[in-house]
């Protein structure tokens, strides 16, 4: 059966989605190097930083649609730090699931740390792995050349 002379409609929306979702699975193909990744983190900590601040302090009794527009610009941040935290992996050569070893332990630390606070240096020496991934993120050297995550975004 000949697939060309049985073309499937797309319309506008349809397209518009699709040049979305190949946008965002392209932002997390690159890399980004130790400068860039330190100082977009410093910026996203002090966007994190004070947006609890207002929330706590401006914010506290206002009425549901800001704290929704808060939740909104904090869920925007926390996307934008995933992705830099995968395209940072990606420089090092590495996969970009790599962030799960590193988002998963710390959440659960604090959270641990929470109900339990007299437990909290056995959760330390758990992360131990988390801590010097995170560390690698920041201070070591990326891959020299192209690595095997610029390959898509330099074949086309």
């Amino acid at each position: 059966m000949d697939t060309a002379s049985h073309l499937v409609h797309v319309d506008a929306r349809q397209l518009k989605i699709k040049t979305f979702c190949i946008w965002i699975e392209n932002k997390f193909e690159t890399c980004v190097s130790r400068v860039p990744f330190a100082i977009h983190m410093a910026v996203l900590a002090a966007v994190f930083y004070g947006l609890a601040q207002a929330e706590l302090n401006w914010f506290a009794d206002s009425p549901w649609p800001v704290h929704v527009i808060l939740s909104l610009i904090i869920a925007l941040a926390a996307f934008w730090t995933i992705l830099l935290m995968v395209r940072r992996f990606h420089d090092l050569g590495r996969t970009g699931g790599l962030f799960w070893a590193i988002a998963i332990p710390f959440w659960a630390l604090w959270k641990i740390t929470t109900l339990f606070p007299n437990l909290w240096y056995v959760w330390v020496i758990l992360c131990a792995w988390p801590i010097k991934l995170t560390l690698e993120l920041f201070f070591k050297p990326g891959t020299e050349g192209l690595n095997s995550y610029d390959a898509r975004t330099t074949e086309g």
